[in-house]
């Protein structure tokens, strides 16, 4: 009978407090105990000492700078400045990548092509160069750099500045040296390949879910660029999305692929 009584209290006790135990990871809910809270201790990142979330990514002053082929002004002011590769820098504090260098998508020089569209691979494989918006996601996630290493030499020696030791591991290490050969192409155009290859649906036919058009998650999307990058997929703030938390829509039954590949139902306007 203690047992029962027990395990009932059990129950009763999780309930009531499970909600808040996992209201900052729901789907949507936002970055707060998400796997890019780093102050939430994952990966186990130096304490920052006034535990902020967005420190680790964002800083309101003394941000990286644009190189002045980005239009920058390299001279003036204060912070470091990014390569040229960096073209999109939001405040942004984080330590960029140490990989120069990446190896996109291949698979095999032998490998058959879709007889509907002989040219597919082609379009990507000859347009391929990883956007500053994945190059930012890459920073962290090639394992180059401790999550928990930011801000700007400008910055060093206050709360602003922070060198650490914790590096992305095992199922996210992503980029690992550089290589992206067995990883989705990221970087390409998206509207070259679509209007090459019959079984990718047009960016503004393509709906992840709620989310809106494919078209509107594009790197450039709305300016005519239109590259495919890490954001394409991932809402990384893990807002406005209704997929598994950072996805922007549910891979359930294969949604978020279906979404762009047509190779089974269009999965609509579906969640």
């Amino acid at each position: 009978m203690k047992k029962i009584v027990l395990v009932f209290g059990c129950l009763v006790f999780g309930l009531c407090f499970a909600p808040v135990a996992m209201a900052g990871t729901a789907v949507g809910s936002g970055i707060d105990l998400s796997a890019h809270d780093l102050a939430a201790g994952y990966p186990a990142p130096s304490p920052d000492p006034l535990t902020r979330i967005c420190i680790y990514c964002h800083t309101p002053h003394h941000a990286y700078k644009l190189s002045t082929a980005n239009g920058g002004f390299p001279a003036l002011g204060t912070g470091d400045v990014a390569p040229d590769a960096y073209n999109y820098l939001p405040l942004w504090n984080h330590t960029l990548t140490l990989n120069s260098v990446f190896y996109p998508y291949q698979n095999g020089p032998g490998a058959p092509q879709n007889p509907l569209a002989p040219k597919a691979s082609q379009a990507i494989a000859n347009g391929m160069t990883v956007g500053s918006s994945s190059l930012l996601c890459l920073s962290c996630h090639d394992g180059s750099v401790a999550v928990n290493s930011y801000g700007t030499s400008t910055m060093a020696g206050t709360g602003s500045y922070a060198r650490g030791s914790a590096f992305v591991v095992g199922a996210n290490l992503i980029g690992q040296g550089g290589y992206l050969g067995n990883h989705h192409p990221i970087g390409f155009d998206y509207d070259s390949v679509s209007g090459t290859d019959l079984e990718i649906r047009p960016a503004d036919v393509a709906f992840l879910g709620t989310a809106g058009p494919v078209r509107s998650h594009l790197y450039g999307g709305l300016t005519g660029v239109a590259q495919m990058e890490c954001a394409t997929c991932h809402s990384v703030h893990n807002t406005g999305n209704t997929g598994e938390t950072l996805l922007w829509r549910s891979d359930q039954n294969s949604r978020l692929c279906l979404t762009c590949h047509i190779k089974g139902t269009d999965p609509g306007l579906t969640p």
